[in-house]
């Protein structure tokens, strides 16, 4: 890992003196000093930086330069909301707060957006109850894969596999996206794999090593570099037996964890840093179940607010996340701290105002379906060069 790291600084810095002679204006301007200024930047920012000259364009898109500023995303992740609006996705971006107490923001006080954007979807997409992966999120349009990088505002559409169901992982030590698929209708010895960036859109067959199938009204999450599923296989018996598969995104390797009896229905997360099923939880390195019993309710209805919430995610804190199903001009989300057993909430005002309505033709509608990612860190890897 050392080396490869020395290797990519030593790319940098070669990339860095060829490209001081790119624009006179800034060649007494020290690069050191324009890296680290725009590493402070934030993700728009340094995209639209690449308009102003050659040569920050080149330190902005140089490998090294993407994968510092993915190391300083990761500790400051942001709430990813969007609503689609006919052939348009609205898109918020807001920091991820970790309040201890209840507190309800006022208009000076309200938390204020990192990003506000529309942008033309795919026709016939589909999301679900799906996760942010280390900036990118999958999902699909009918069978066929489509991965959207956020911060660069990009749909990469990938070619149509011959199997249905599908993920996406990401390696932290080779710093890799993979996207994973299997069918999702019946068992199956192997599946298919697409390396993201990987100079050619090609998909490989991997050995699951267990015939299964994933249920294909569950999702995948990815965890330290490995994505778990909830499946089924055929036991002894020849009757279908519910477990949880996982697989390695770096050796590629397949293994089934067996369940606590009666909580395959359980949301499958991420809870403090380990697999879980909202109320019981995997140690992963200790390969056993611990019991955590929460009171989490997968609804909630706020008398105050005369509103009733959803369950739509977690944070990396462990709170749970609850929005609202629908909401007019601002709105307020509820997170639910199941170790207190207790709520707070945060009012996010002018989200949808006037002009943002005017430019998404909603008038005065009612905005519906909202949906979040929470976790979500900023990326800059261009599906343009994948």
């Amino acid at each position: 890992m050392e080396q490869q790291e020395e290797k990519r600084l030593e790319v940098y810095k070669r990339r860095r003196g060829q490209s001081s002679s790119m624009s006179k204006p800034y060649s007494s301007f020290p690069l050191d000093l324009a890296s680290e200024i725009l590493l402070k930047l934030p993700a728009k920012s340094i995209v639209r930086s690449r308009c102003i000259s050659k040569l920050w364009s080149s330190i902005t898109t140089d490998p090294y330069f993407i994968k510092s500023f993915e190391t300083r995303s990761l500790s400051k992740p942001s709430l990813l909301l969007f609503f689609k609006r006919m052939d348009k996705l609205c898109v918020f971006s807001f920091p991820q707060h970790h309040q201890n107490s209840n507190e309800r923001y006022g208009n000076d006080s309200s938390p204020q957006p990192l990003d506000i954007y529309q942008m033309k979807c795919p026709k016939y997409f589909c999301f679900s109850f799906m996760e942010s992966v280390h900036g990118l999120i999958c999902f699909r349009k009918l069978a066929t894969p489509i991965i959207w990088n956020p911060t660069m505002r990009q749909f990469l559409t990938l070619t149509k596999p011959d199997k249905t169901w599908r993920s996406i992982g990401y390696d932290p030590i080779e710093g890799k996206h993979k996207v994973v698929c299997l069918p999702g209708d019946k068992i199956w010895e192997d599946c298919r794999v697409l390396t993201l960036g990987s100079g050619q859109e090609q998909w490989r067959s991997i050995k699951t090593s267990l015939d299964h199938h994933p249920y294909t009204d569950s999702y995948g999450r990815c965890i330290n570099g490995v994505l778990y599923y909830k499946a089924g296989i055929d036991n002894l018996s020849g009757q279908s037996q519910a477990v949880i598969m996982s697989f390695d995104v770096r050796s590629e390797k397949f293994h089934a964890i067996t369940l606590p009896v009666d909580t395959i229905r359980g949301l499958l997360i991420a809870y403090e840093g380990r697999l879980a099923l909202v109320h019981s939880d995997y140690d992963a390195e200790k390969h056993k179940w611990s019991d955590k019993s929460f009171p989490v309710p997968f609804s909630h209805t706020d008398p105050v607010l005369k509103a009733k919430f959803k369950l739509s995610g977690i944070t990396d804190a462990g709170e749970f996340i609850y929005l609202p199903s629908t909401f007019l001009r601002s709105f307020y989300i509820k997170y639910y701290d199941p170790k207190r057993n207790s709520f707070r909430t945060v009012e996010f005002k002018g989200v949808a105002d006037r002009e943002f309505r005017h430019k998404s033709g909603l008038g005065n509608r009612r905005v519906y379906a909202l949906q979040t990612f929470p976790n979500h860190m900023d990326n800059l890897i261009s599906l343009c060069n994948t």
